[in-house]
């Protein structure tokens, strides 16, 4: 199968020099994680929500207010693309291989198209058992913790989602594009002479999804599929009938078995 049979090509775009405000705007009310970037219509960059918890809770911008930093800051570039003709397994290969979520379509330079995870899971074919692809090392969290120090957790170890637990227990659930609300947030609203001081008094239960999804370690595939796809999440909670954390199962692990 090629990429030119399931690349979305409706696209969200956004400028480099659009305010990050904008940037949330749109990824939240498109329920995206990915922006391809462009300048005088050309594709520069790709801003993940990834991209923007990193950097709107990075010290680079002390002092500064959320609305005074823009796009072009908090952007990866130059952006890894691929072409209507390279097949999925390539596709999926190159982006496990970068670490990335998402890949925009280039034919002869101009942007056609965006390809992401969900959109490879969508036209899978998945048969395994979900629990042996469940990552049982993925960091967790209690909800009394900062949220400063969920960000280096999930940078640091590479997580997309960090799980809050209370006693081993399920309680809430951190994402990237949470801790990039909370910090955009506090700069928005704080003086800058105290925003760091107010950032690093945060902490996860002021912030965390309530309630969140999860799996239970007997659902299949075919429902480990469905919930990634519903939710939207790169990354599920596995939970025992107690409602204990056993584990994370991540779109990526999915995606590896299709090579």
């Amino acid at each position: 199968m090629r990429i030119s049979e399931l690349m979305v090509r409706d696209l969200v775009t956004i400028d480099k020099d659009e305010p990050v405000v904008r940037a949330l705007d749109l990824m939240e009310r498109n329920k995206i994680s990915h922006l391809p970037v462009t300048s005088a219509g050309r594709l520069i960059g790709v801003l993940s929500t990834r991209d923007l918890m990193d950097g709107l809770g990075s010290s680079r911008f002390e002092r500064i207010p959320a609305r005074r930093i823009y796009v072009s800051a908090l952007m990866t570039e130059p952006p890894i693309t691929v072409e209507p003709d390279v097949g999925a397994v390539e596709s999926i290969r190159l982006m496990l291989d970068r670490g990335i979520g998402a890949l925009p379509v280039l034919n002869n330079g101009k942007l056609v198209g965006l390809v992401t995870e969900s959109d490879f899971l969508r036209h899978a074919d998945l048969h395994d058992d979900p629990s042996t692809l469940m990552r049982r090392d993925h960091p967790k969290i209690m909800p009394n913790e900062r949220i400063v120090h969920a960000r280096s957790i999930m940078l640091e170890r590479g997580a997309r989602i960090l799980p809050a637990v209370d006693s081993g227990r399920l309680v809430g659930l951190l994402t990237e594009m949470i801790l990039a609300k909370a910090f955009f947030e506090i700069r928005d609203r704080v003086d800058t002479t105290y925003m760091d001081d107010v950032a690093r008094r945060v902490i996860v239960e002021d912030v965390m999804m309530e309630t969140p999804p999860s799996l239970s370690v007997n659902d299949d595939m075919r429902s480990a599929r469905a919930a990634l796809l519903s939710t939207g999440l790169p990354a599920l909670p596995v939970t025992d009938a107690g409602g204990r954390v056993l584990g994370v199962i991540e779109r990526r692990s999915l995606l590896r078995l299709l090579l």
